[in-house]
């Protein structure tokens, strides 16, 4: 579960000027037209009204309201208003209701327009052209973007958003019309927050108490080792409910929605191990399996830290998975939540955020029985309430996740020594491989430390002396980043801002050269462990990849990108099967926009929440884009350069799409890796190393061993081969073996 998307603090400052100033202009013109003859009763000033979820109608949220902290005379201004759009005026007796043309083409004028891409050049390689890395203007509010509840705040009152491909002369089509915008006030203050959902069924074998869960190791029993290298591995990402589902597997709510059980199980996940070893990928990465309430498909909301989820099967279930995994050379990795428990308990005064300055809260009613018992005390959490503002650290270290997802007190070296008890017992008691520790960045710092520590302490007692450990923080900064592999000491980290940056090129709607700036600084704040970063295409929290309506050699290309660069490569269930999103947006998801549920939907055939990438049984071995994954992985495997070696830039363009070439080096072999994010063909002249790959040297194509390449001297010394990739295209050359 993401937390919010949080942007370097320049372009924060500036969203938020940005925002100040369209709000101030929409209050001005409320308080000029009300001031107008004609203008005699008290009302609503509307923006057009836009369809939510469920058939209902909203407006935009995020204007005038009377809930706002910001005053101006005689008028008050909303900065994160409910559903409707309304104005209050001092003095007025009476505010008009302004049509839903004019409320569009005020507000909407204000919106920016995407520059056009300008094609590049065969071989030109100038400075003259440059696409901002993060595009400010469509920037969302910061929220959590999945898990969490479906909710939108702070809606922005910009026009349409941009499409993949804007061209002159045609109409941007609004993404709101095709995805439903969810609107809602999740802090509207109320004496108590409502209990939510029903209490779930508790297996009875499953310790109710840490004294019951013995962490007493069995020295005939023999575990599975960890791997010498993890840049070796091929990362698979399993959203549990929506993967596989096996006949004991059951919906919950209505399976035709996104935000319901669908009935995807362990079981499921174990009958498809085989299709997901025939891949190619080595490691998978669970969400959570622990029981948590019925309605949290995602997992993200547990009530019960030692047990299975009876919704996905028993610890039985689990074990096999792991022992069946292990067989086939495919590692588990566990997502464990030591950040916050779920929706537990009420506060006497409601879920409002109270600084830390004052007294915690008290607890009211509980909604829900909490194992194990130790952790049940009202000390063992923060209690401060719902984070409201989540660029304050104060309340991002304290605060419950909205709606009521209750913050452990994991400063506290008391409950600190519960949690990691807690993820020692799911060790010794299952073989896991490693954890990902969700929302890391609201984890006491402190906390952090002790607990890669601690457990890499017990994994070695269990003969797993590399156990890995990768952290979850969505943010835009590499500077965090660093700072939870070097202070935490986590061996990975989701290469979020590399990520945030790549977006429009990798799509070919920026130049190449946006990819070499930013390798480039993730390499100046992180050094030789940008290596070690989790790279990625799309997630569980992102949009998917492949928008609808893009072709599929776009995503194919873009794979190769993500196998071939320096990092771990993680790939989302379905990207193998081309799975896209119904949207045209590139700038990242936010609260208009959420990528979740739409990018969730059900890989098994009987499954009723699909799109049309995803329609029908998508285990399917023979489709193109599994069988080029399995041929990625294949070339990888077969060249360690491509896995553990250095990486250097030889082509990237500054005009447009085009050209972005790499080298990667290790122990003596030179791999150069050729894509083509255009939809031309494109040819370069680049720089190798002349001493691993001297002039005269044949390379052959590995992809497609028809294509070869020759290394030549030119006059200004060195070695250069001279490469054509086709449209999107793929080239991956390697020295070619002496007949």
């Amino acid at each position: 579960m993401a937390q919010a998307f949080r942007s370097p603090a320049l372009y924060n400052e500036s969203v938020k000027l940005e925002t100040l100033r369209r709000r101030l202009a929409l209050a001005l013109i409320t308080a000029l037209l009300a001031s107008q003859p004609g203008f005699a009763s008290a009302g609503n000033v509307t923006s057009g009204q836009i369809a939510t979820e469920g058939g209902r109608s909203g407006s935009a949220s995020g204007a005038v309201g009377s809930n706002s902290p910001l005053a101006l005379p005689k008028l008050e201004v909303g900065l994160s208003a409910p559903a409707d759009l309304s104005g209050s005026l001092s003095g007025v007796s009476a505010a008009p209701a302004v049509k839903t043309g004019l409320a569009s083409s005020v507000v909407g004028s204000a919106a920016p327009v995407l520059p056009t891409p300008i094609a590049a050049p065969v071989q030109a390689k100038t400075q003259t052209f440059a696409v901002p890395v993060v595009q400010s203007h469509a920037a969302p509010a910061e929220t959590p973007s999945a898990g969490v509840g479906q909710f939108a705040a702070n809606a922005s009152l910009t026009g349409p958003a941009p499409l993949v491909s804007p061209e002159p002369g045609k109409s941007l089509r609004k993404v709101s019309a095709a995805l439903p915008s969810r609107l809602a006030a999740p802090f509207e203050k109320k004496e108590v927050d409502p209990a939510i959902g029903t209490e779930p069924e508790f297996p009875a074998d499953a310790p109710k108490s840490l004294a019951e869960a013995s962490l007493a190791i069995n020295p005939d029993r023999e575990y599975t080792p960890s791997p010498e290298d993890w840049r070796d591995e091929i990362m698979y990402s399993v959203f549990l409910d929506r993967f596989a589902r096996s006949s004991k597997g059951k919906p919950m709510g209505d399976p035709k929605r996104g935000d319901t059980r669908h009935g995807g199980d362990l079981r499921g996940l174990i009958d498809k191990l085989d299709y997901i070893q025939g891949s190619g990928v080595t490691t998978i990465i669970l969400n959570p399996v622990v029981l948590g309430i019925p309605e949290a498909y995602h997992g993200y909301a547990p009530l019960h830290l030692l047990a299975v989820d009876p919704q996905l099967g028993t610890m039985a279930d689990f074990k096999e998975l792991v022992v069946e995994a292990h067989k086939r050379g495919l590692r588990v990795i566990f997502d464990l939540l030591i950040n916050h428990v779920g929706p537990v308990f009420e506060y006497q005064d409601g879920s409002r955020w109270r600084d830390m300055f004052h007294p915690a809260k008290e607890i009211g009613a509980w909604n829900h029985k909490l194992f194990p018992a130790e952790l049940t005390a009202p000390e063992n959490f923060t209690r401060h309430g719902v984070i409201e503002n989540w660029d304050d650290y104060e309340q991002a270290v304290n605060g419950d996740f909205p709606p009521n997802y209750r913050h452990w007190a994991s400063e506290k070296p008391e409950v600190q020594a519960k949690l990691i008890h807690m993820a020692k017992w799911w060790l010794k008691e299952t073989d896991i491989d490693g954890f990902r520790i969700d929302a890391i960045r609201h984890i006491n710092p402190e906390f952090r430390v002790r607990f890669a520590k601690e457990i890499r302490a017990y994994a070695a007692k269990l003969g797993k002396k590399n156990l890995f450990i990768l952290g979850e923080n969505s943010t835009g900064v590499d500077v965090e980043v660093a700072r939870d592999l070097w202070k935490a000491g986590l061996d990975s980290a989701y290469a979020y801002p590399e990520y945030r940056r790549n977006n429009w090129a990798l799509h070919g709607k920026a130049p190449t050269r946006v990819l070499e700036d930013s390798v480039n600084k993730a390499a100046s704040v992180l050094g030789d462990s940008v290596s070690r970063l989790l790279r990625f295409l799309d997630l569980h929290d992102t949009y998917r990849f492949l928008r609808h309506g893009e072709p599929v050699s776009i995503l194919k290309m873009a794979m190769a990108f993500l196998m071939f660069s320096t990092g771990i490569p993680l790939i989302y269930y379905g990207t193998e099967q081309a799975f896209a999103q119904m949207t045209d947006r590139l700038d990242p998801e936010g609260p208009r926009f959420p990528a979740d549920p739409e990018n969730r939907p059900d890989m098994f055939a009987e499954g009723q929440y699909k799109f049309p990438s995803s329609a029908g049984d998508k285990f399917d071995a023979r489709a193109p884009t599994y069988l080029w994954l399995r041929k990625l992985a294949d070339l990888r495997k077969a060249h360690p350069a491509l896995s553990r070696g250095e990486q250097h830039v030889r082509w990237s363009d500054s005009n447009g799409p085009g050209i972005y070439a790499f080298s990667r080096i290790y122990k003596g072999e030179e791999v150069l890796v050729v894509l083509n994010t255009a939809a031309e063909a494109r040819s370069a002249d680049m720089y190798v190393d002349g001493g691993l790959t001297p002039a005269g040297t044949v390379l052959t194509d590995a992809v497609d061993p028809a294509n070869k390449a020759k290394a030549y001297s030119p006059q200004e010394g060195g070695a250069k081969v001279w490469v054509q990739v086709p449209p999107h295209g793929v080239r991956v050359f390697v020295r070619s073996k002496a007949k």
